[in-house]
């Protein structure tokens, strides 16, 4: 009921937030073009970037203190209330109130705009986040599409004062978001974190987290070459309507805008999800700057108003659906007071700052002479989109490391089918511990004795660099600090196991943990049946313990078959048919060894078929493979429940019949149904049976020792037959 419910308010908080913005651009557009001239716009961009920054420096402190579910409504009231003031005012002084509503929807509006994305990644955990927030931009753009039409159908049937009543409509639009985005509070569980021990200043997190800082520069130069394009455009604009036609220029202007709208939702629909899972984060990001740059390009050619229309729109629709469906992904794996801290920083301040440098640019090729503007300007708008797209392929890198930090820290829970985009995908598939020291609060050294002793306090400086090595995320310092550690001692096997996600180093450190498991079985065990701890940690834990040879291990093996990951249950059946070899004397339950199976089972075909294994096998690992004959060609359901067989049962036996199910001749399938039927519980073989589909017994039923006699007999044959179906199947 929750999420039905905060799903509701967000996306009908994003309808009415963009039918604002796109009713209110027309209202901006038309009301200042119609008082002013064209040449004023880089001054007034300028100015509302200079208030925009004022602002959001305040908005930052607000959103810090109270949250963005306090903060974020109340701002929307406010800014209904600001409306009906312009409505009242605007016939006594039109130049001035234009310059006001200008100000207003720049200024107040972009933060209002960040504020509500704020408020939306605290609201939901970055899982559901990455299944809402394509819904949430989708109703915003039929909000979008809603509120221009909405607009021009108000100032066409309520002439002359028509576009004045609009303002009362995007009164009613902020008033209803004020109004929805109140219930947040109620309903979201992530919108109030707990601020941070130490408060950061904003500007101090950009050196803190250079991932964001990226981020900025990205955004100053996208606003920026937006900005050079969104004046070619008006100033087209202005020139063919002519000033003091209010009437006409809005509804171009309402018409333009819900025509980008209609559009960007076309392309946030059919494209942009498209692009975001087989390219990644780093190439939906980079469609803005490359389709800015071609589109200058264009322009270049062919100078006209029509041509600066088409630009404008592209990079419009572009920002609105690819760019938009990654840009807001970057900051899900970010700290909470990071992002808090941050983003209306980055999403305000930085952008309306290349509003501010897109703005100074046009107005110092103005002061030149307008003649050589055209050209110029475009010539720059070409030269920031190149340099956009090397910026957002750089930030594809640092999202994925940053992903990778966080998923070691356990910060984030990820799952892999939950990750649609290609960027996390490799990110979690390969993850790795904290890179740069700083980054994330450091392990705390264990407390020093009181008085220590002049020889202990050297082991102790010892052990604090070889952590600080292991902690570096730096794969040369690692492997140094692997090879000359003598001993792993319980705060060693934190870090150790810690790195066992990542698979560069994974091999050394399980090796380093093998020379003594057992005085860490309870933190191994810990770690493997812990559902919050992360999965690439898990699946090769199993391998460690079955080196341990204890009832606890044992215990922590057979609780780890109940996993919901395939993979950890695999290899904890593995795991315990390799500790039945190494140690004979250990006794497996075997009542609890069949219940797994049994499980697994009565699992739906598909989804038996759809299992797979992340981590190689090594073939050096003799525990790897339930049989060396088959190997990967082994089906591995099959090779799952016979390696729980084999820990209970007699191995070598267990092992001859999974190799004659594995093979397409129906006399040997029936010999191992023989003999499998005399072993196994009754409602285990049933289940087995409907799995493999043997074909029937041979003619004459056999008893199990006969049935197991002929297959041992058969061995060579076997053999050959396994060759033909692996080949056949091939």
């Amino acid at each position: 009921m929750r999420e039905k419910s905060i799903s509701i308010v967000a996306m009908s908080g994003a309808a009415f937030m963009i039918a604002h913005q796109v009713a209110g651009k027309a209202v901006r557009d038309s009301f200042f073009l119609s008082n002013h001239p064209a040449s004023d716009l880089p001054k007034v961009v300028m100015g509302a970037a200079v208030l925009s920054i004022v602002f959001v420096l305040a908005s930052s402190r607000l959103m810090r203190r109270f949250g963005p579910a306090r903060t974020v409504p109340t701002g929307f009231f406010l800014s209904a209330g600001l409306h009906v003031v312009e409505y009242l005012r605007m016939p006594q002084a039109p130049g001035l109130w234009s310059l006001v509503i200008y100000f207003h929807i720049v200024a107040l509006g972009s933060i209002l705009l960040s504020g509500f994305w704020s408020l939306m990644n605290e609201t939901f955990d970055p899982r559901t986040a990455r299944q809402m927030f394509g819904r949430i931009a989708g109703f915003g753009t039929l909000g979008g599409i809603a509120g221009g039409v909405l607009a021009e159908r108000v100032a066409s049937l309520f002439p002359p004062s028509g576009v004045h009543g609009v303002l009362l409509l995007l009164t009613a639009f902020h008033l209803a978001c004020a109004c929805v985005l109140g219930f947040t509070r109620r309903y979201a569980a992530f919108s109030e974190p707990d601020p941070p021990a130490q408060a950061v200043s904003s500007f101090a997190i950009f050196r803190r987290a250079p991932h964001l800082g990226r981020i900025a520069l990205m955004v100053l130069a996208g606003t920026a070459s937006a900005a050079i394009l969104d004046y070619l455009f008006k100033a087209g604009a202005s020139g063919h309507f002519g000033e003091n036609n209010d009437a006409a220029m809005f509804r171009f202007f309402s018409a333009f805008y819900t025509g980008m709208q209609i559009l960007t939702f076309l392309a946030q629909t059919f494209l942009a999800r498209r692009v975001l899972n087989t390219r990644g984060i780093g190439s939906s990001l980079a469609s803005l700057p490359l389709g800015v740059g071609a589109g200058a390009l264009g322009a270049l050619l062919v100078p006209l108003f029509p041509v600066f229309a088409i630009v404008r729109s592209l990079e419009f629709v572009l920002r609105g659906s690819l760019y938009r469906s990654a840009y807001e992904l970057l900051y899900t794996p970010v700290r909470p007071d990071e992002k808090r801290a941050a983003k209306t920083i980055i999403d305000v301040a930085c952008d309306r700052a290349g509003d501010a440098i897109g703005g100074g640019i046009v107005q110092l090729f103005l002061l030149v002479g307008a003649s050589f503007a055209s050209s110029e300007l475009l010539g720059i708008a070409l030269t920031l989109g190149c340099a956009g797209v090397w910026m957002a392929m750089r930030l594809d890198t640092s999202y994925k490391q940053l992903v990778r930090q966080r998923l070691v820290d356990r910060a984030v829970a990820l799952e892999l089918d939950d990750m649609q985009d290609l960027s996390t995908r490799s990110a979690f598939i390969s993850v790795v511990p904290p890179p740069p020291e700083g980054a994330t609060a450091a392990l705390a050294a264990p407390p020093a004795p009181k008085t220590p002793t002049p020889a202990a306090v050297p082991e102790a400086d010892a052990d604090i660099r070889t952590m600080k090595e292991l902690r570096s995320g730096d794969i040369d310092r690692i492997l140094e600090a692997l090879r000359t550690m003598e001993r792993v001692t319980p705060v060693f096997a934190t870090q150790l196991l810690r790195l066992l996600a990542w698979d560069e180093v994974s091999v050394p450190v399980r090796e380093k943990l093998l020379l003594k498991p057992l005085p860490v079985a309870g933190m191994l065990i810990d770690h493997l049946t812990n559902p919050e701890v992360e999965f690439g940690i898990r699946r090769r834990v199993p391998s460690i313990l079955s080196h341990c040879g204890s009832p606890l291990a044992v215990e922590g093996l057979l609780t780890g078959l109940g996993d919901s990951r395939f993979e950890v249950r695999f290899r904890c059946a593995r795991a315990l048919d390799a500790m039945s070899q190494r140690f004979p004397e250990i006794q497996i339950p075997s009542d609890r060894v069949f219940a797994a199976a049994e499980r697994e089972l009565k699992l739906a075909e598909p989804l038996r078929h759809s299992h797979r294994l992340l981590d190689k096998r090594s073939d050096a690992d003799q525990d790897a493979y339930l049989d060396d004959i088959l190997r990967g060609r082994a089906d591995q359901s099959l090779e799952y429940i016979f390696s729980l067989f084999a820990a209970v049962l007699p191995r070598d036996p267990v092992k001859t019949a999974f190799r004659a199910l594995h093979t397409d001749d129906r006399g040997l399938r029936g010999l191992a149904v023989e003999y499998l039927h005399s072993i196994l519980p009754a409602n285990i073989h049933a289940l087995l049976m409907n799995m493999v589909e043997p074909g029937g017994a041979p003619d004459g039923r056999k008893t199990s020792q006969e049935a197991l006699d002929e297959l041992l007999r058969s061995h060579e044959s076997l053999l050959l037959e396994i060759d033909k179906s692996l080949a056949r199947k091939a």
